[in-house]
């Protein structure tokens, strides 16, 4: 099945690649000064120096695929091969190799060489070529092996964006693209190489690769050229591309226009913080960032003119933009740095969460307290899997299962930053974090749910006036077309951990009453009662064909609990309806939010 869309490589092999609008990504593997200058790590390695100057060579095409990705608004990964300093991330299999393979190599991986020492983070060497240097807003992945997937957070990272397409570009084409390639062709991915931006130290080995990459009908993807995605890119300005994207109602502080107008210095940092402090309702803070304070951030992120190589304003994605949080947060949270880093400005704690956005007076509120079933139709909300998110620094209602929830005015928006929290350091992870990678991969459906469709279940299958909702919103002719199949053992795991978690002998109520006189034995009991919970829940979403992508349930506090006992995911995207889903696929549950607002 073909996904179309306006922006396609029609001279693709063996078929036309399509690039769908905020679905595609670059990813340029490995141009690194180690890999392309004449003293690095590539150079030792190539037993050519004319061959070597045709990988060198590459960088101007991949400079222009670059610009044309930017214009066309793709995400853009720049990945970077090399190791800890201790070289405890390096199997021996790929120091020996290299080192006893011929009399060549003089120089193996973690050698002091020219640049540094070979192939080591933080060497000079081992970073991104000044040309080719990544925005701020661009993701750099740094990883230790050959694919890119391997021990990275590279699928989470595309997933969390709503990535399906992805266009490669890089070195080598015999090693680190083609096994990134081969890679993300398992996990789902729609791929197509560049083969005029990627080459590789044997040309006949190079040819042949370029060849398998397309061949068998495109058993693995596609095949095109820079020149081809550089076209595609000129012939559409930035007003055609903007009538590209599925129409969304957006406030004067959504994230990606709000970030367009700093780029673009149509507005202020200061400017929008002086607008926001003078209609602000002091009222409903509980601690108010000092107005002096927040306009001498301001003036400090607009002084900076940090530019690209084309002269473009090169920022962080949240430069300038205003969060608030709920009085659980202290100064010191991890989120709160995490976010500050990146150019966003804290407004302080708010006792009125809802009524801070619906006066556009914020972009986000980060809060841990359950959800109001008055919730505004015109505020959205995200629980994060449990331990997904740093919550250290945050006195929490129930450490043992209270989530941060982001609040915002687009699940959209909500997306964004809880895709840059995923890239972002977290110094100190409490003991119920969990990574990523310890979740189950699901496999990407190139086809977006707007193609593909989605299977739901109703959590309230006898109240007939919200089951008509939830079909409106999955209508076939919509944005979100889908299959409504049967959910009884999720809505049973759900009503289940919600009883289970406020029953007085569960540790979250023992949390609140830590006087209490029940037993610890009634306590395990509970406990295991509601593993089991868990277990039944996460089998219900992987029970086959016929098992739901999304359970759909109204917004009401015995759901919130059940949410939060269970330690999943929850997408609040039209006022009283939230989307629920399994342990770790919040990108699946984000995807379904943001087109179900479309």
């Amino acid at each position: 099945m073909t996904v179309t869309t306006p922006l396609t490589i029609s001279t693709a092999r063996p078929a036309p690649f399509p690039l769908p609008a905020g679905r595609t990504a670059l990813i340029i593997i490995d141009m690194q000064r180690d890999f392309v200058l004449p003293s690095g790590y590539g150079a030792v390695q190539c037993p050519s120096p004319e061959i070597f100057a045709q990988v060198a060579n590459l960088i101007h095409p991949c400079l222009d695929a670059l610009r044309a990705a930017r214009h066309l608004g793709m995400t853009v990964v720049h990945t970077r091969e090399g190791h800890v300093p201790d070289l405890s991330d390096c199997p021996p299999t790929k120091l020996d190799r290299q080192l006893h393979a011929n009399k060549r190599h003089i120089l193996c991986i973690g050698d002091e060489g020219p640049m540094g020492r070979l192939l080591v983070r933080g060497s000079y060497g081992h970073d991104i070529v000044d040309e080719l240097k990544p925005r701020r807003d661009e993701v750099v992945l740094d990883k230790p092996g050959k694919g890119s997937f391997y021990n990275t957070d590279l699928h989470e990272i595309l997933v969390s964006r709503g990535i399906t397409h992805l266009l490669f570009c890089g070195v080598t084409a015999e090693c680190c693209v083609a096994t990134t390639f081969r890679e993300a062709n398992d996990h789902g991915f729609e791929c197509c190489v560049l083969t005029d931006c990627t080459g590789g130290f044997n040309g006949t080995i190079v040819s042949a690769t370029m060849d398998m990459f397309c061949a068998y009908d495109g058993l693995l993807g596609y095949a095109s050229t820079s020149k081809a995605v550089v076209s595609i890119a000129a012939a559409h300005s930035a007003d055609t591309l903007a009538q590209l994207e599925p129409p969304l109602a957006a406030s004067p502080l959504s994230l990606n226009p709000l970030h367009a107008s700093y780029v673009s210095e149509a507005k202020s940092v200061t400017d929008v913080i002086t607008n926001i402090y003078e209609s602000l309702d002091e009222s409903i803070f509980g601690s108010l960032t000092p107005r002096e304070s927040a306009l001498a951030q301001a003036a400090k992120l607009d002084a900076e003119k940090t530019v690209d190589i084309d002269g473009t304003r090169d920022l962080p994605l949240f430069h300038g933009v205003p969060f608030a949080s709920t009085p659980e947060f202290t100064p010191s949270a991890t989120i709160l740095s995490q976010i500050t880093s990146e150019g966003g400005i804290y407004l302080g704690t708010v006792v009125s969460p809802y009524a801070l956005l619906t006066a556009n007076h914020t972009t986000y509120v980060l809060t841990t307290v359950d959800l109001s079933p008055s919730l505004p139709s015109t505020v959205s909300a995200y629980m994060t899997t449990k331990g997904s998110v740093s919550t250290t620094g945050i006195t929490l209602p129930s450490p043992s299962t209270s989530t941060i929830t982001i609040l915002a005015l687009s699940v959209l928006d909500a997306r964004s930053l809880w895709a840059t929290l995923l890239r972002l350091p977290n110094t100190a992870p409490e003991a119920l974090f969990q990574h990523f990678r310890d979740r189950p991969i699901i496999s990407v459906d190139y086809r977006g749910f707007e193609v593909g469709g989605i299977r739901y279940a109703v959590a309230s299958p006898s109240n007939a006036t919200f089951g008509k909702k939830v079909d409106e919103i999955f209508n076939k002719n919509g944005m979100l077309p889908g299959r409504k199949v049967p959910g009884e053992t999720a809505c049973s795991a759900l009503s289940t951990a919600a009883k289970l978690a406020s029953s007085p002998e569960s540790v979250m109520m023992l949390e609140k009453n830590p006087t209490s006189s029940i037993s610890a034995l009634d306590t395990i009991k509970n406990i295991q009662a509601l593993e089991s919970a868990k277990a039944a829940f996460t089998k219900a979403f992987e029970s086959g064909i016929d098992s739901p992508d999304v359970l759909v349930a109204p917004l009401s506090s015995e759901i919130m609990s059940g949410i939060l006992a269970l330690g999943v995911c929850g997408v609040v995207a039209h006022g009283d309806v939230v989307f629920v889903g399994a342990k770790g696929v919040d990108a699946r549950i984000l995807d379904a939010g943001v087109l179900a607002q479309m």
